[in-house]
């Protein structure tokens, strides 16, 4: 494994435990998520019960959620990569004044 993964081991994490790790960090992006669901079960209603209006409703509020998911998406990757680059300098600091510390002893 490289140096680059600092915080979590690949090899051990299956994919769903990714997923569950992924979502529980954003939940922004989890409420984005289950909206857009949401409001595409509430169109298949509309489509199936002949309420057009209702159902164009919830078409046009599944787009809408449909990009406030993605911006949520977009801006918790800048946030938790800007953090996660903060850990690793932080990381690595401690690791060379440790260093620093083993060779003046």
């Amino acid at each position: 494994m490289s140096d680059d993964h600092y915080y979590y081991d690949d090899d051990e994490e299956t994919a769903m435990e990714k997923v569950k790790r992924l979502l529980g960090e954003n939940k922004v992006v989890t409420a984005g998520v289950g909206l857009t669901i949401a409001a595409f079960i509430g169109a298949s209603y509309g489509v199936r019960s002949g309420r057009r209006e209702f159902a164009q409703h919830m078409f046009r509020a599944r787009v809408g959620f449909q990009f406030f998911t993605i911006a949520a998406l977009l801006g918790g990757g800048m946030f938790y990569d800007n953090k996660r680059k903060e850990e690793r300098l932080a990381l690595e600091q401690t690791r060379i004044a440790l260093e620093d510390q083993t060779k003046n002893v």
